[in-house]
């Protein structure tokens, strides 16, 4: 009998909704107990019991009592949270969920992008002012064809990225950290390695960073490299805040050395009342929502449910997390 937790809902109806989808999807009866974790306390208590562990994110407390547990599936793609030194250290499989918010985040980097080309925030000011001002508006209108698309990070995100903006005529260029067959280069203009962020940052109109944050990408985005960015482009953040060295920017964006920037993480979430990104003209702040989307969790347990089948047959795990290099 394998026995899995599940920790990604702490309603008890959603829950039970949840798992009858799994059971659903992985139809094998009298091999598999389904345990109920809706809090972190929950899950110290059961773990010693527990082959797997489907959550959001790994505690420090769970390895102090188990480090045996057999594999543990993150619902989410970023685990740069998750990676604390006994994870590191343990033999335990560590996936995650990639690849099923590409298409959310994609999309709203587009629906920025149109928002921020089309002038939409000029429009919602005429419908408060009442005052007729459409030249006004139309003569900072511009369209995304052959603008310059600059994406830090080609994983799954990145190429859905990509894949939508070359539906708009935008010259995409993009950088990764490894090098694979150039088959993996479509719609892409130019597919770099890292050396190029210089490049990126330097001569492209937007700059989207959807790497993810990791020792070597802490704080990649810094006054030096907000320094190489035109007074023409915006910076795009739908990864993670610590990337970009947010007092730096603060400070670019005050003096407006670069265009803008539309940010969907911060260094710190919640983001603090008292932050000074609130009261930037040129910037637009969402929370941390570009890949949310309803039903969410469904497409989780989609994703869980094919990995438990290969767990259970005992073949390789997909989206498996390279504990080096912390992705």
């Amino acid at each position: 009998m394998i026995k899995v937790g599940i920790s990604i809902t702490k309603n008890k109806l959603k829950y039970q909704k949840l798992v009858d989808y799994l059971c659903s999807l992985v139809d094998i009866k009298n091999k598999i107990q389904y345990v109920f974790l809706p809090t972190t306390q929950d899950i110290i208590k059961h773990i010693n019991n527990l082959d797997v562990l489907l959550t959001y994110k790994i505690h420090k407390e769970y390895f102090n009592y188990n480090n045996n547990i057999k594999w543990i599936q993150l619902g989410n793609a970023g685990v740069d949270d998750s990676m604390i030194p006994s994870v590191i250290k343990s033999k335990t499989i560590i996936t995650n969920s990639r690849g099923i918010n590409s298409i959310p985040v994609a999309e709203y980097v587009m629906s920025v992008l149109l928002y921020l080309s089309k002038q939409i925030s000029m429009s919602v000011d005429f419908q408060k002012s009442k005052q007729w001002t459409q030249w006004d508006i139309a003569k900072n209108i511009y369209t995304l064809e052959n603008k310059k698309l600059g994406i830090i990070g080609y994983g799954a995100i990145g190429k859905e990225i990509a894949k939508k903006a070359k539906a708009f005529n935008m010259h995409v260029k993009a950088i990764r950290r490894l090098q694979k067959n150039k088959s993996s280069a479509k719609n892409i203009d130019e597919l770099l390695p890292l050396s190029y962020l210089d490049y990126i940052l330097s001569d492209s109109d937007f700059i989207i960073i959807a790497c993810p944050l990791t020792l070597h990408t802490k704080h990649l985005i810094d006054r030096k490299k907000l320094n190489l960015i035109s007074k023409k482009s915006y910076l795009i953040n739908i990864s993670r805040g610590a990337i970009i060295k947010e007092d730096d920017l603060i400070k670019y964006l005050k003096d407006k050395k670069i265009k803008g920037a539309v940010l969907d993480v911060f260094n710190t979430e919640p983001l603090d009342k008292n932050s000074e990104l609130f009261n930037l003209d040129n910037v637009f702040l969402s929370p941390h929502i570009s890949g949310n989307f309803n039903g969410y969790q469904n497409k989780v347990i989609e994703s869980f449910a094919e990995n438990l089948l290969r767990f259970i047959d005992k073949k390789p795990l997909k989206n498996r997390v390279c504990k080096k290099r912390l992705y």
